[in-house]
């Protein structure tokens, strides 16, 4: 349903804890940007991040780091289409869809069985994100939460 118009503003996101975790993740993409977030600036823990430019290329590194860790990928750049009956005009500044793989949280702290899809959107406009959801047969499932 969404308009994705700069492909560049797509990437995928992991944290690595241990040294094999960043081993299997930097192994799978050489490219990615690591960055430290440990108290001395150097060492663990470190945010993987990998920039994906298309869906195929950004379904096989979900499925690539998914088997690794808890990670994301994020779609900013959206437009979501106006919604007449709603009274929602299009929408560039808050659209972006996310993929939780192995977490029900946007920042994936917590590990679960299964993976979660966040659609972004302006607050307020919960009757939005049903609105999407609905057109590919799915519900909301929780309440709205603060984002990024």
């Amino acid at each position: 349903m969404a308009a994705w118009y700069e492909p560049s503003g797509c990437y995928l996101d992991a944290w690595a804890r241990d040294e094999d975790k960043l081993r299997e993740l930097t192994g799978a993409f050489p490219t990615v940007r690591v960055t430290s977030y440990a108290t001395n600036g150097t060492g663990l823990p470190v945010s993987v991040s990998q920039g994906v430019e298309d869906f195929t290329q950004a379904r096989e590194a979900l499925w690539a780091w998914s088997s690794v860790t808890r990670c994301y990928v994020l779609w900013h750049h959206l437009k979501w289409p106006s919604v007449p009956e709603l009274g929602l005009d299009e929408e560039y500044k808050y659209a972006e869809l996310q993929i939780a793989s192995n977490s029900h949280d946007i920042h994936c702290d917590e590990w679960a069985p299964e993976h979660t899809v966040f659609v972004h959107a302006r607050p307020g406009d919960d009757d939005r994100a049903a609105w999407l959801a609905a057109q590919i047969g799915a519900r909301v499932l929780g309440p709205p939460e603060f984002g990024w």
